[in-house]
């Protein structure tokens, strides 16, 4: 394909226009909410305010930004990720230097922006620290920043890279301080967040092609992997629990975007999984034909992804809370997800009571030993 054939703008991607039709599809509640004018929550005020006005490069980058940081706990996040990680600021390049600092000014700016209106896949510590998949989606555009400013500018490459580090020693502190609280499930969280997190991180290294030697590879990358010693190991204690209780429920959940119903409110937005209990018991007290839909999108989802845990676990919320429970809510489902939510093998995990569910849960982490030195459960171990 020639590019030179296209404009500047059409190079780009997806129009802003679009781009916000997209956020409206996926999260309508956004446009029925007031958020605060400070500047935690200016990502959410753009795209409200946004009445298609031309943009130049760094505009339409901070819009691409704002869509992400609105869509990436929700069903549908909007398919900007590549742009904002790499080809946006390849076509920077072209603009010159001061087109990069602005936009990596930005950037650093949205490690700052408050996400919690858009997600629920959030791990909190007892100080009220919390941590969430969208600090993954700001290393992932943070890394963009470094390697594209890494020859032009490095004095500013360096500043990006000591921001990355010190968002790094947060969410470290914020995992000791979990461990030493010693709330199993909240732990569990936490590993996968930050396993999800440092591990976006890692692809865009890799997407980048950062030399071995590179100063970002050296401080941060494969930070979560297992065999990592970086921050004396904690963070690849966390990638390796993550690995083996949290990872066959890491997915996309691609089989509830079929409900359109779930769009319509924050209250829908799917909490970190297995654990999804709750979510089932608020989806339970919906129309009941909504909460039909949704029951066989959930069944469809146990077909697709064998091993996962959270579909099952949804369903034993909805069956707890439902009126009636299973007798009434197979009258409103098809015949076979009628069949199916008496099948063996579900049946035998959706009768599993959240109480005995979660406390059998939150006993697993133990069951890998911390690096030395770990504070866990208010000893050191």
């Amino acid at each position: 394909m020639n590019l030179k054939r296209f404009t500047f703008e059409q190079r780009r991607g997806i129009p802003p226009e679009t781009l916000l039709g997209l956020v409206k599809n996926t999260a309508p509640f956004l446009f029925e909410t007031t958020y605060p004018g400070d500047d935690a929550h200016v990502y959410l005020r753009r795209l409200q305010d946004y009445k298609g006005e031309p943009q130049d490069h760094r505009s339409y980058y901070l819009f691409g930004l704002c869509a992400h940081w609105a869509t990436a706990g929700t069903f549908v996040p909007t398919d900007v990720d590549n742009a904002i990680r790499l080809k946006l600021w390849e076509m920077a390049a072209e603009e010159g230097v001061e087109t990069l600092h602005a936009m990596a000014d930005w950037t650093v700016a949205a490690l700052r922006w408050d996400y919690r209106p858009v997600t629920k896949k959030l791990a909190v510590a007892p100080s009220g620290a919390w941590v969430s998949t969208h600090e993954g989606t700001w290393f992932s555009v943070a890394v963009g920043a470094y390697a594209a400013l890494k020859k032009v500018s490095p004095a500013k490459a360096d500043e990006v890279l000591e921001v990355m580090h010190g968002e790094a020693v947060r969410e470290d502190a914020l995992w000791q301080e979990l461990l030493a609280a010693g709330d199993g499930l909240e732990i569990l969280r936490a590993s996968a967040l930050l396993a999800h997190n440092f591990g976006d991180l890692d692809r865009v290294v890799d997407m980048w092609r950062l030399p071995p030697d590179d100063d970002l590879r050296r401080r941060l990358y494969d930070a979560a992997h297992p065999k990592s010693a970086l921050f004396g190991g904690r963070l690849a204690y966390a990638g390796a629990m993550s690995r083996r209780f949290m990872a066959a429920d890491s997915h996309r959940y691609f089989a509830l975007r079929e409900p359109r119903f779930l769009r319509r409110s924050a209250d829908f937005l799917l909490p970190i999984g297995p654990f999804l209990d709750g979510w089932g018991n608020r989806i339970a007290s919906e129309r009941a034909s909504d909460v039909a839909e949704c029951v066989g999108a959930l069944l469809d989802g146990v077909q697709r992804t064998p091993g996962s845990v959270a579909y099952a676990r949804a369903l034993a919320g909805i069956l707890e809370a439902f009126p009636g429970g299973l007798g009434k809510l197979e009258n409103l489902v098809s015949g076979r997800d009628a069949r199916l939510l008496r099948a063996g093998t579900l049946r035998a995990q959706v009768s599993i009571e959240r109480v005995r569910f979660e406390a059998q849960w939150s006993r697993c982490w133990r069951q890998i030993p911390p690096p030395a030195g770990v504070a866990a459960g208010r000893k050191l171990i």
